[in-house]
């Protein structure tokens, strides 16, 4: 009979598909996500002009669903960087 233990490790051993005794595998960082990826509503309110209706993020930002909210209830137009 298999243990919790045995079980999580094959599991793992065969997710990462690398041979027993093998390192893991380094990940590297990709380049185009060098700036932030994840915006939430407090990093939006802190770059936020106020008075000016819009505001830029990078074009592979993700805004959260509270930032979302906030931005449309104020009527922000948001603006992709290219």
């Amino acid at each position: 009979m298999l243990t919790k233990g045995a079980v999580e490790d094959l599991i793992m051993q065969h997710l990462s598909r690398r041979a027993a005794g093998e390192a893991a595998p380094v990940h590297r960082k990709v380049p185009e996500l060098g700036k932030k990826v994840f915006l939430s509503d407090f990093e939006l309110k802190k770059k936020f002009i106020p008075g000016a209706g819009s505001i830029s993020v990078p074009a592979n930002a993700i805004i959260s669903p509270l930032a979302l909210d906030w931005i449309d209830f104020n009527g922000i137009r948001v603006v992709r960087d290219q």
